[in-house]
């Protein structure tokens, strides 16, 4: 089995030191315990490793076992959940799942809605009257670009507006809120969540989905094939959740001391973010400026493809020593870029 390297470890065995501020995974790394758990929990029978994990799950995020279902990644979740779908798609820019409803265009009459930064991010009854009663929603919470959440009162709006409404919840653990409770009382709602970006195990992960026994059955999820080293991965890390969870604790942290900074520079227009990055708007000059700037100083920041979001960038939460390198080149890079 291969666990993928940390950010840290890469930077370490690099020629050149370099800050990968570009990802949005766990800078941290799997605890060493869940490492060596997983070979434990490989040898436990197939079907009984699956059901002790949903059981887990349950006890963990308090819903019903019998409406957990696993699945190989998000992505696949939802491209299976699209694919099956033939009436309207509604998705609300900028937004992570948008690229595979610009697949489906040509046949299923996609309906967007544009949801903008901080308090811009909701969606008001005045959009949601107006929806396919027929249409299947797609919203990102906190994974769009912009770290957003959607609100429960936003989700409830899009279950009475529309057939079924899946939330991409993949960085949930970062935000330390989620609408998974809403599953109990809505039978059209479906919320993934997803191992990867928090457990330090990378692609040796899977994720899965809250969803009614009767709608999963609908949108085929049983039939996901999910390998057992995955499910091992996540059973290993809710046994050892205590650890891993201290980890986000600091990522969070991080989070708040970099908005804060950022906040005090002229030529960056920092959001608010429940998600493992910041989303920031380069003022004064342009992204371009700001990427090759910081990049001649080894940091490497993400620029968002999104239309929109031409002039804004992201930047992914790390250590503490990361996330001082970080300050350090922003501060020398100013006067360049205010000049």
């Amino acid at each position: 089995m291969t666990l993928q390297r940390s950010p840290r470890r890469e930077r370490r065995n690099a020629v050149g030191p370099t800050i990968r501020l570009d990802l949005v995974h766990n800078p941290f790394g799997p605890c060493p315990a869940v490492i060596e758990a997983i070979e434990t929990w490989l040898e436990s029978p197939p079907g009984s490793l699956a059901a002790t994990f949903r059981r887990r799950l349950g006890e963990i995020y308090h819903v019903p076992a019998e409406s957990i279902h696993i699945l190989s990644s998000v992505d696949a979740g939802i491209r299976h959940i699209v694919n099956r779908h033939t009436g309207p798609l509604v998705v609300f820019p900028p937004s992570a799942p948008a690229s595979f409803v610009a697949e489906r265009a040509p046949v299923c009459d996609p309906v967007t809605i544009a949801r903008g930064p901080a308090l811009d991010a909701g969606i008001g009854p005045e959009f949601t009257a107006d929806l396919p009663d027929h249409g299947l929603a797609i919203a990102d919470s906190p994974s769009n670009p912009l770290g957003s959440i959607l609100s429960a009162a936003d989700l409830v709006r899009l279950s009475r507006a529309c057939a079924c409404v899946v939330v991409d919840e993949r960085f949930a653990e970062y935000s330390a809120f989620s609408l998974l409770p809403l599953t109990r009382e809505l039978d059209n709602v479906v919320v993934m969540r997803s191992f990867e970006p928090w457990s330090g195990l990378g692609e040796v992960s899977c994720a899965w989905a809250v969803a009614s026994p009767r709608l999963a059955n609908s949108l085929g999820f049983s039939r996901e094939a999910v390998s057992l080293v995955a499910i091992a991965g996540g059973m290993a890390t809710l046994q050892n959740h205590a650890s891993v969870a201290a980890t986000l604790t600091l990522i969070r942290e991080e989070r708040s001391r970099l908005y804060r900074f950022l906040r005090k520079l002229s030529y960056l227009e920092p959001l608010p973010s429940w998600a493992p990055f910041l989303t920031a708007r380069v003022a004064i000059s342009s992204r371009q400026d700001l990427i090759t700037g910081l990049a001649r100083r080894g940091i490497r920041v993400y620029a968002p493809p999104e239309p929109g979001l031409e002039q804004f960038v992201r930047i992914g939460i790390a250590s503490r020593t990361a996330m001082d390198g970080l300050r350090a080149a922003l501060l020398e890079l100013g006067p360049e870029l205010v000049c």
